[in-house]
């Protein structure tokens, strides 16, 4: 995923590498505040505890294609504010660094432009934000902001987001924490959490122990991210190292934080790696929390019975079925099971009768 990304980065005309200032202006933003509030903490620790989180069988299924609007603030007279290209390439090293999620981002509409000075210049309160967030939304998308200004009460942000539990959704960042920029890990971050995945130092679950005894109850919630003390200003741009020396509160081992993850609070540059429980959590919260972005997928039919992807359910797709049945293909595996057997067959009619979705 990696190489990936630098070959992303360096194959597009843009500047993918910001000056040493711009990076150190970016990071000693305030990453972003996102962690829950109590009464939220109690609605997810209900959802886990019947089973809403649950990883989804994926097996043999496209990738979901979740629409986005992106929205951008620019001065009253239309000058100033982030240009297409740039914001195709926000969403292109997004897409990278999900891949392997089930899930990428696509843009269907156009992009919606807000030129007003005030939104521009002074987005500066979380009262502010949250209007900026509500303003021409559409429907059934992810409504991205990209804003010259951000701040809150504290301070700049980078950027911000919604959990499925938040009470304003939508998602902001500041243009100056982009790729175009340097930063190619923040806008993915707050995708993160837009599909309920949290800091992996969050706290408002517990502290979570060094030896993993509660990482499914606490910290960020998620086993294979390990446990973090927050690493803000303690990991090494050059070489991603941490240098902190925090002792934990819980567990004998001594803190190992996951650096390299994009929900962290590292060096926004260092931060190119999700893990499958991310990925499988934030898949569970796509199906079971904002169905809507399936239903208005870039992809018109996603369904597993397309198994010939042309979008359309119709009878080529029994034929396109018996084909991967015969070489064994995982397209054939309609039930999921993670065998390929005659079984699937009554499974691709039940997929196929359910109809694009």
């Amino acid at each position: 995923m990696r190489n990936a990304l630098r070959v992303l980065l360096a194959g597009t005309s843009l500047s993918a590498i910001a000056p040493v200032s711009a990076l150190a202006q970016a990071d000693a933003a305030q990453p972003c505040p996102m962690s829950p509030s109590q009464a939220e903490v109690e609605t997810v620790r209900h959802r886990m505890a019947i089973g809403l989180y649950d990883a989804v069988n994926r097996r043999g299924m496209p990738d979901v294609l979740i629409p986005m609007t992106i929205h951008i603030i620019r001065r009253s007279d239309g000058t100033g504010g982030l240009t297409q290209a740039r914001s195709e390439l926000a969403v292109d090293v997004a897409n990278s660094l999900w891949v392997g999620s089930g899930i990428q981002f696509c843009t269907p509409g156009d992009i919606v432009y807000h030129d007003d000075d005030d939104l521009y210049n002074n987005t500066d309160t979380m009262a502010e934000i949250d209007a900026l967030r509500q303003l021409g939304q559409v429907p059934d998308t992810i409504n991205v902001y990209f804003v010259n200004n951000l701040r809150n009460e504290l301070g700049s942000l980078c950027g911000i987001s919604s959990f499925t539990t938040s009470d304003v959704q939508g998602v902001a960042i500041s243009t100056s924490c982009l790729p175009h920029a340097g930063n190619p890990s923040t806008f993915a971050h707050e995708l993160g959490h837009y599909f309920d995945l949290y800091h992996t130092h969050e706290f408002a679950f517990g502290d979570e122990c060094t030896d993993g005894t509660n990482c499914d109850i606490a910290g960020d919630l998620v086993c294979d991210t390990p446990a973090d003390p927050n690493v803000r200003g303690e990991v090494s741009p050059s070489d991603c190292v941490w240098n902190g020396a925090a002792a934990p509160d819980c567990g004998e081992a001594p803190f190992d934080p996951p650096v390299r993850n994009v929900l962290c609070y590292a060096t926004s540059s260092c931060r190119d790696e999700f893990t499958p429980e991310q990925f499988a959590r934030a898949y569970s919260a796509l199906i079971n929390f904002r169905p809507e972005l399936i239903a208005n997928s870039c992809d018109p039919c996603p369904n597993i019975a397309d198994v010939n992807d042309d979008d359309m359910l119709s009878a080529t797709d029994f034929s396109a079925w018996v084909d991967a049945y015969n070489a064994q293909s995982p397209l054939a595996d309609q039930n999921g099971d993670g065998f390929i057997t005659p079984t699937d067959f009554s499974a691709w009619v039940s997929n196929f009768n359910a109809g694009c979705r």
